[in-house]
């Protein structure tokens, strides 16, 4: 899902040969045809971005790490630690856009993610009583994510600015191990009642884990802009 927002920003419109790897070619800021050359370049770079760069500072992106995430509403306490997400690799590129002259552009891209953790529950889900802690898992079927980003340059580098986004799912699946201190009565009652119900769910469990992923992304990003001048990320006309 972020694996796309990573690599289009970072590769908006190629650089210099000897900046970026080789298998980053350079689109030019002149191109009538830009947004579908930036999309070329986000597809043909996906894996080698997914695997991480270490010669240029850039994480794995699939794994993940997340770290903790906190969902905490007047009904329901839920914690995840040790959270990894997985499946980013295969993301689908929808559409790309990008205006370079207002420093604006957006994405679109879809990814079957999968969310692992260790989890502490307590509360209630709707009107269900759920608690427990162990390991959980969560399956997300086309996770669709659209960004809005505004970028700048500053002292010859550029910046993301500020970033909106919109998502929205076909299906979630949970399964939280050691529910209820083991009752297995219990936790199967749980469980389907949850799945039968995901979308309520991932209303709130969502927003932080969603939105953690894409800002551990921006941030990669913006390391990364750290590093490279603007004048090499886009090839003048």
């Amino acid at each position: 899902m972020s694996v796309s927002l990573c690599i289009l920003l970072i590769t908006i419109a190629g650089a210099s040969a000897g900046t970026l790897p080789s298998y980053i070619s350079p689109c030019s800021a002149s191109d009538n045809k830009l947004d579908q050359c930036i999309e070329k370049v986000i597809q043909s770079a996906g894996p080698q971005f997914a695997d991480g760069i270490p010669e240029l500072g850039i994480a794995p992106l699939d794994p993940l790490h997340l770290g903790t995430v906190v969902v905490n509403s007047p009904a329901l306490k839920l914690v995840f630690s040790d959270t990894v997400v997985t499946g980013l690799r295969g993301f689908r590129l929808n559409s790309y856009k990008i205006n370079p002259s207002k420093g604006k552009a957006t994405i679109d891209f879809t990814a079957n993610v999968t969310l692992k953790a260790q989890y502490e529950i307590d509360g209630q889900v709707i009107i269900l009583p759920i608690r427990g802690q162990g390991p959980a898992k969560i399956k997300i079927t086309n996770l669709n994510i659209i960004i809005k980003y505004d970028f700048d340059t500053k002292d010859g580098h550029w910046l993301i600015t500020n970033y909106k986004d919109n998502y929205n799912m076909d299906r979630a699946q949970f399964k939280f191990n050691n529910l209820f201190n083991g009752n297995k009565a219990l936790a199967e009652t749980t469980h389907r009642f949850t799945n039968e119900n995901w979308e309520i769910i991932m209303q709130e469990i969502a927003p932080p884990a969603i939105k953690g992923i894409i800002k551990s992304c921006v941030e990669v990003v913006n390391k990364f802009f750290q590093g490279i001048p603007a004048r090499e990320l886009l090839l003048a006309p």
